[in-house]
């Protein structure tokens, strides 16, 4: 079967630019995917950084504030109740701790509810320190009854129960904060990861639709080679051997382990006349049939070819005379048996046999061809 070379199609043009396409939309959510894994990386860093510098530190400062708050309560109670001045030590190591993280509050967190409620602690501190600053000085004077009695006053009862009012509310708003926080951290990284798996989806198919159309168009830039190196090699109307391969195939059979190496040369008889009268189309048909009939005559390994426009050629390598003979009998005997008309196909055929490697090649084609032209004549005489 002939091959034929055709140009590159609208479709393959189309194909090649779908194909590109994919690729550049692979190459694009790849470069996309890189871009928003890095960055949720760095954002996954700053946020633990950053909840480790305020929310965890807020969770530290609620507690804190909520222990030397209650410290100061307690100095001052034992202190009236035993009398015991010692406690106002304790008392004064816990007052700058609550100063402290009721400064460090505001930094942590800027809701205005928060700041509010800070500044409500700090006022209900200053009212509650003015009544214990009373207690440890009657105590320093030995009225820890007086003392006592003021600890136990309304004043005091209800600035203690103002100020757990507020820390609560304040502890309420840090968790608040914090729960924020971290459900605006899961939304985010339920997005991310809706993005990452349509991205993933997406890179999947365009890098399928990219490697299976590249493979197409590798397979097809191969059968073009193929289609190239066959046509190198083969007659375009018969698909048998052309002359080239015909003689590199001489070369590499004219050697000793294929000999005895016989050669035949044959001759399309009548094709001129069946062109001129027929036409040429019918002329081409009856080559085909003869390159057929030549096929079917010889062996697999032995080699076929379209010498020239009516000239064939046939390699017979481990073949000797009396096997040569065979070959030609099988080729007569399927021309005269061909159903092929009006004018039968013929072939005047010659060949020789080299049975010694220091036999000249040359000369083998001269016997063959010589023998070829003494049957043509006789082809010739005989049908006139």
């Amino acid at each position: 079967m002939a091959y034929k070379i055709k140009d590159k199609s609208e479709s393959a043009l189309a194909k090649e630019n779908y194909s590109n396409a994919w690729f550049i939309v692979s190459v694009f959510v790849t470069v996309f995917l890189i871009t928003l894994l890095a960055w949720n990386l760095v954002h996954s860093y700053s946020t633990v950084k950053s909840f480790e510098s305020r929310e965890l530190a807020l969770e530290n400062a609620s507690g804190d504030l909520l222990f030397h708050t209650k410290s100061l309560e307690m100095s001052a109670r034992m202190a009236a109740a035993t009398g015991d001045l010692r406690w106002q030590e304790v008392y004064n190591e816990h007052q700058p701790e609550v100063d402290n993280t009721l400064q460090k509050i505001p930094t942590l967190i800027d809701k205005e509810e928060a700041v509010k409620e800070t500044e409500n602690i700090q006022n209900h501190l200053r009212d509650i320190s003015k009544i214990e600053d009373q207690v440890f000085n009657l105590i320093s004077h030995g009225e820890k009854d007086r003392a006592a009695l003021l600890l136990s006053s309304w004043d005091y009862t209800k600035s203690q129960l103002d100020l757990t009012a507020s820390m609560e509310n304040l502890v309420g708003f840090m968790h608040t904060h914090v729960r924020e926080t971290v459900a605006f951290e899961d939304r985010l990284t339920s997005i991310l990861l809706v993005i990452l798996f349509i991205c993933l989806a997406i890179l999947v198919v365009s890098w399928y639709v990219s490697i299976k159309i590249w493979r197409m168009n590798l397979q097809k830039r191969q059968e073009k080679e193929d289609e190239i190196t066959y046509l190198s090699y083969h007659d375009s109307l018969t698909g048998l051997y052309n002359r080239r391969y015909f003689e590199e195939e001489v070369t590499r059979l004219n050697v000793q382990r294929q000999l005895p190496l016989t050669i035949i040369l044959g001759d399309v008889n009548d094709l001129k006349k069946t062109n001129d009268s027929l036409g040429h189309k019918k002329g081409d048909e009856l080559l085909i049939e003869i390159s057929e009939i030549l096929k079917n005559a010889v062996r697999e390994e032995d080699i076929v070819s379209r010498w020239g426009g009516d000239e064939f050629g046939i390699l017979l390598p481990n073949t000797d005379f009396e096997e040569a003979q065979r070959v030609i009998d099988r080729i007569k005997k399927g021309y005269q048996e061909s159903q092929f008309g009006p004018i039968p196909p013929n072939i005047s055929l010659g060949f020789a046999v080299k049975t010694d490697i220091n036999q000249d090649i040359d000369s083998l084609f001269t016997s063959a061809e010589n023998e070829m032209y003494q049957k043509k004549e006789l082809f010739k005489k005989s049908s006139i």
